[in-house]
């Protein structure tokens, strides 16, 4: 290689290096300016049809800005149209679980990006209106998740024994409360008494966690008055939620019968 060229070639390295610093430093020698978070894609939410029970996870979105950046999140409770936002306290991870409190509200999450040069902040659009969780065997709901226009249904009453056949031995039922979309309810109050009073009738108990309760429930000395072969003797059953009216609210009743057998 001759002289030449060799000065050719170190001329437009140092050209390369100068374009360089330029780029870097600006036409006046300091340092680009850091650019503090801008958002260009908004979080978004896992799934926007959510349910009690679910567990949700946010995306930061997308940002510019001068790295590093961090981020912090914060879920939102909305009302049905996706107004009247309020952080949801202790909710600020990037997952969320839905509770019963979020039940017929909507959701979103507020996203916070920070770097050396300040803050921003970008929220994902609300979700649909938080459903109660699915239908489906063995599925257990708190009472406290039952909201109107949703009721309590006394499903089913299990009498034991089944034909009565003593007028002194008591009597246990099983009552199990759903709710109209056929979901188990635990904690539901429920109350039993026979129809005229002629047994005991217990205190209001409120449903397990299967969504039951067993009642016990002894005849009193007139029991033996309606105590006939054929006769049926007739139960009050009421469900309730816990504070509500015994007349309002998602509260339940319905009337049962179960046959008197005396032995002959």
């Amino acid at each position: 290689m001759n002289r030449t060229s060799t000065r050719v070639g170190v001329a437009a390295a140092a050209g390369a290096v100068a374009l360089a610093a330029v780029a870097a430093f600006g036409s006046t020698g300091a340092a680009a300016p850091a650019q503090p978070p801008r958002n260009t894609a908004p979080p978004t939410i896992s799934d926007t049809t959510p349910h009690v029970g679910q567990t949700l996870t946010a995306t930061t979105g997308t940002w510019t800005g001068t790295q590093p950046m961090t981020f912090a999140y914060q879920w939102l409770r909305c009302n049905s149209g996706g107004q009247q936002c309020q952080p949801i306290a202790n909710a600020t991870s990037a997952t969320y679980t839905v509770t019963a409190a979020d039940l017929g509200s909507t959701l979103r999450v507020r996203v916070t990006a920070r770097n050396a040069s300040g803050t921003a902040t970008a929220e994902s659009a609300t979700t649909s209106r938080v459903a109660a969780a699915p239908a489906g065997p063995g599925n257990v709901i708190p009472v406290t998740a039952v909201v109107p226009p949703e009721r309590l249904v006394v499903d089913l009453v299990h009498f034991t024994p089944n034909p009565v056949t003593s007028a002194t031995a008591p009597i246990s039922v099983r009552v199990r409360v759903t709710d109209t979309r056929g979901r188990l309810v635990s904690g539901a109050l429920v109350f039993l008494r026979s129809t005229p009073l002629v047994t005991t009738a217990p205190p209001e108990t409120p449903t397990g966690p299967d969504g039951t309760v067993t009642l016990t429930t002894t005849p009193r000395p007139d029991f033996r008055i309606l105590f006939r072969p054929g006769y049926n003797l007739q139960f009050f059953v009421r469900a309730r939620k816990p504070g509500e009216s015994l007349l309002a609210g998602v509260s339940t009743r319905r009337l049962v019968q179960v046959r008197l057998s005396p032995a002959r």
